[in-house]
């Protein structure tokens, strides 16, 4: 495995020193073989993986730290190791999950917009920006996410998917003029008049979606001179009553839609899962957003990896 991101490291960025590409792929086996980012706790595995386990730990230390602060003065090495973790997914799903997750780090709480791949049920996050409050993103915020990911990224032909506050005519467009199918939940009433203007109206479809549970129905529909289809239907909540799910989409296949919007309901965020596996991020005593991206994007492929 590591041989492999060798090769892709030197392929893909030939002006890479040799050093800092392989100090790199010791970090990220350092990571999952100590289960912790902690630097001072990554030093133990150091010389088991150099072959040289007579030098004193604290010298290993200084590598790590070395590694650390020449990839800070690199600018562009957080953006390289998502490149790479987003090349090695690329093929194993069709789908992008956006959302917004906080997360502590140094007893400093960073609100980041992000945008995940699935896979093996983890949303393993490859492009983020941080909004800097607590709250819903807006449209301006969402596409600011994308014009970053899609220079570096290979998202064409993915499938978006993305839960209520994730609407607006403006940000719809966006994602289709980019070549973005998506799934994204509706609220009641959220461009009812526009899906009402033609065809069967919303009331009809729910009553028959009532009476068949888990049977979707659609219906195509404009918005703001955009083409789109309306797709809900009906389930038993916890509790057994009956709830409605409605999603907007590009995607002509109803079923499709709905089975792609599922998948958020069995997806654990990464960040989520590797502090349940004691990784224990958040003891991380990171101030600058410049530490926090490195190390995010490290562990993404540290993930990957596995």
């Amino acid at each position: 495995m590591y041989a492999h991101l060798l090769d892709k490291f030197k392929e893909s960025h030939p002006d890479w020193q040799v050093g800092l590409v392989k100090n790199t792929l010791l970090m990220v086996a350092l990571i999952l073989d100590r289960q912790t980012v902690c630097l001072w706790k990554l030093k133990g595995s150091v010389g088991k993986f150099l072959g040289n386990t007579q030098t004193d730990s604290r010298s290993h230390y200084q590598r790590i730290k070395r590694w650390f602060w020449s990839s800070l003065e690199q600018k562009y090495v957080w953006l390289i190791l998502l490149e790479i973790s987003a090349g090695l997914l690329k093929k194993m799903t069709e789908v992008i999950i956006i959302d917004g997750t906080s997360w502590k780090w140094g007893g400093q709480t960073y609100h980041f917009l992000t945008l995940s791949v699935l896979y093996k049920g983890v949303a393993i996050p490859i492009w983020w920006i941080e909004l800097g409050r607590l709250g819903i993103s807006n449209q301006k915020q969402r596409k600011t996410l994308f014009i970053g990911a899609l220079k570096v990224l290979k998202l064409i032909e993915k499938t978006v998917i993305g839960d209520r506050e994730y609407i607006g005519s403006l940000w719809l467009k966006y994602l289709k003029d980019n070549g973005l199918s998506f799934v994204i939940r509706l609220r009641d009433k959220n461009y009812n008049d526009a899906i009402n203007a033609t065809g069967k109206p919303i009331e009809k479809l729910e009553r028959r979606a009532k009476k068949r549970l888990g049977q979707a129905f659609s219906k195509h529909f404009d918005l703001n001179g955009e083409s789109y289809f309306f797709v809900l239907t009906a389930y038993k909540d916890r509790n057994g009553k009956i709830e409605i799910l409605r999603l907007i989409t590009t995607l002509a296949y109803t079923n499709k839609a709905v089975e792609l919007y599922k998948l958020r309901y069995r997806i654990e965020s990464l960040f989520k899962h590797l502090k349940s596996n004691g990784f224990d991020l958040e003891a991380l005593h990171l101030q600058s957003s410049r530490k926090v991206r490195l190390m995010m994007a490290l562990v993404v492929l540290a993930y990957t990896c596995l």
